[in-house]
């Protein structure tokens, strides 16, 4: 009973910060609901929430194309930056902008440059991600709260907090085995490494 009444107190926080920021009250009950469950904890998973909103409010205030083009994934402070966009002056902006916004730990920006991405292979991806996130879910051994997937052509990006390292190791060696992944990219941090 408590937790819900912290969370919706969180929740209107949040909303109130960015005020005018329609999904704000969405993303901060996903996050309160799934919070309690993971590794990170839930004061962490509710400033990792307000971090993204106030990247995606400044994507919003600057360029439309940022917000429509990258997606923000933040785990304990360290935001990851994926997508597409046009040119390279929106990639640079896109991490000063994350870098502006207090409580930002680093910015990992692995945005690609690209003209048009086709309908098919934008399919292709966010039917590779929802494979992993299915695996995920259905695997006893892992808690598939903890884990954040993106794949941007064909290059999986993982991140989130692993309970140990056999746990991290069994998510990766499931998003390999997808038939569409070229690549994956390991962001995940075990729940015993040293953080500030």
């Amino acid at each position: 009973m408590f937790n819900r009444i912290f969370s919706a107190i969180i929740l209107t926080v949040i909303a109130i910060q960015l005020s005018g920021c329609a999904g704000a009250i969405l993303a901060g009950g996903a996050a309160a609901i799934g919070a309690s469950s993971s590794e990170k904890g839930f004061a962490t998973s509710i400033n990792d929430t307000s971090i993204s909103l106030k990247i995606r409010d400044k994507f919003v205030q600057t360029d439309i194309d940022l917000v429509e083009g990258i997606s923000i994934q933040v785990d304990d402070g360290n935001v990851l930056l994926v997508g597409r966009i046009e040119n390279q002056e929106l990639k640079v902006k896109a991490s000063k902008l994350a870098w502006e916004v207090r409580g930002v730990r680093s910015v990992i920006n692995d945005i690609e440059i690209a003209e048009k991405v086709s309908l098919k292979d934008r399919a292709k991806d966010a039917a590779a991600a929802a494979n992993l996130r299915r695996l995920l879910i259905t695997d006893m051994n892992i808690n598939s709260l903890n884990y954040s997937i993106e794949v941007v052509s064909g290059i999986l990006y993982l991140t989130g907090i692993a309970k140990d390292e056999a746990e991290r190791d069994i998510v990766i060696e499931h998003a390999r085995n997808l038939s569409y992944v070229k690549r994956v990219e390991n962001y995940v941090m075990l729940l015993d490494d040293p953080r500030d």
